[in-house]
């Protein structure tokens, strides 16, 4: 007799199972976050450093503000408010980090700068039109030279950054202007999906980010920074050949010197049909708005709602493998976190490379999956080699921020 037991895994019971010759695990040593509305109730999280004193400071979706907490998980305040001027965002923050005794916060406008008593110190504000790529380039991660990896908007010529297949990586100065190119980073992602087809309404047109895209990043791009301004770490060439595949990792300094290039071979993995199919309904869920509060729902009757899911259902494409990786994460100790390409399997499969690039563990995370099938179970804001930060969500969807102690074993 075979019994076969489903474990329900909360939150705070996420799983690392071997994956490597050096499995990880994740032991919870701090959890913040509530769903009856108890002392702390998140939105999505967008960001979260720590900074002077062990306090925390997390940036959250519908928040123009700064939110800060003690080293022991309760609130000790704010900065910043909603506003347009020194010190105020006029919509929720995106990033932040720490950068010494500076807080650093950049929204879609503007990169704020904040003392540790949460004075403003400054504020850069530009706004640079790329027309060659479809988009807007405004502040967003500050370098350790004073240039940027800017904030990109897409414009309505969105196609020409989407759909290319090599798009520069720049940094600006404080003015705006282009001080040069890093790298031209190779999209390498699932296409993009391109509904132009119209129903007998009329509707139709919308260029969307593919679910399987890379999560994020600088610029829109598979680029991570790294904490301390000082470089980015980035996915190079894909070649997913059947016989040698294999994708590149790089680090470049802020100034373009190369400090690492390796090729990482990988075992491609076919999307299977029950994965589309689950996909294909996530996405047709996107276009019906059905991942949108309600306050920011634009209202639409049952047909219209139910015809933008079946041309989402209908119309979107997709490769024959995953992407190799979802995501980066640069650690804070010079690791570099990789997201791999298991979702929407049982598990997120999440490895750690060091300096050299060489691979040092693995970590399988289990647990609730999120209402998007293609978000990842646990989002990591902060890395070492021994403490993880990230934020899970429940059934409800409710947000939770964790501390995790990383624990190596042998096998």
């Amino acid at each position: 007799m075979i019994v076969v037991v489903c474990v329900h895994v909360l939150p705070t019971m996420l799983a690392a199972q071997e994956a490597c010759d050096a499995p990880w695990r994740l032991e919870e040593t701090l959890r913040l976050g509530s769903v009856d509305g108890g002392e702390v109730t998140f939105a999505p999280v967008w960001d979260l450093d720590v900074g002077p004193g062990g306090r925390i400071y997390l940036v959250q979706g519908w928040v123009p503000e700064v939110s800060v907490f003690l080293p022991d998980g309760r609130p000790a305040g704010t900065i910043g408010r909603a506003g347009e001027g020194p010190g105020e965002f006029p919509m929720s923050p995106l990033r932040l980090g720490w950068r010494g005794d500076t807080l650093w916060v950049s929204d879609r406008f503007t990169t704020h700068f904040f003392s540790a008593d949460g004075a403003a110190v400054r504020q850069v504000s530009f706004e640079t039109r790329v027309p060659s790529e479809g988009s807007i380039f405004r502040p967003g991660t500050p370098l350790v030279d004073a240039s940027f990896l800017p904030q990109r908007s897409v414009t309505s010529d969105s196609r020409l950054f989407y759909l290319a297949d090599g798009v520069p990586l720049v940094r600006l100065s404080t003015s705006g202007e282009i001080v040069d190119t890093l790298a031209i980073v190779d999209q390498h992602l699932a296409p993009f999906t391109i509904v132009r087809k119209r129903d007998a309404n009329g509707w139709g047109g919308v260029l969307l980010r593919h679910p399987l895209a890379y999560s994020g990043g600088e610029s829109q791009l598979p680029v991570a920074a790294n904490p301390d301004g000082t470089a980015v770490v980035l996915l190079g060439a894909v070649r997913d050949g059947r016989e040698d595949a294999r994708f590149d990792l790089l680090k470049i300094r802020f100034d373009g010197d190369t400090l690492l290039h390796r090729s990482i071979s990988y075992a491609p993995r076919r999307i299977t049909q029950n994965e589309e199919t689950r996909l294909r309904e996530g996405f047709g869920a996107l276009l019906a708005g059905d991942y949108y509060p309600d306050s920011m729902r634009r209202p639409m009757s049952a047909r219209e709602s139910e015809r933008k899911r079946r041309l989402g259902f209908d119309l979107i494409t997709f490769p024959e493998h995953h992407p190799p990786v979802r995501k980066i994460v640069a650690g804070h100790d010079g690791s570099i976190w990789l997201l791999r390409e298991s979702s929407p399997s049982p598990a997120d499969l999440w490895e750690i490379y060091g300096e050299d690039g060489r691979l040092e563990g693995s970590v399988r995370i289990t647990g609730t999956v999120s209402a998007i099938p293609w978000n990842p179970r646990l989002e990591i804001f902060r890395a070492t080699r021994t403490e993880v930060w990230g934020m899970t969500t429940d059934d409800l969807e409710v947000p939770y921020i964790h501390r995790y102690r990383v624990v190596r074993s042998g096998c």
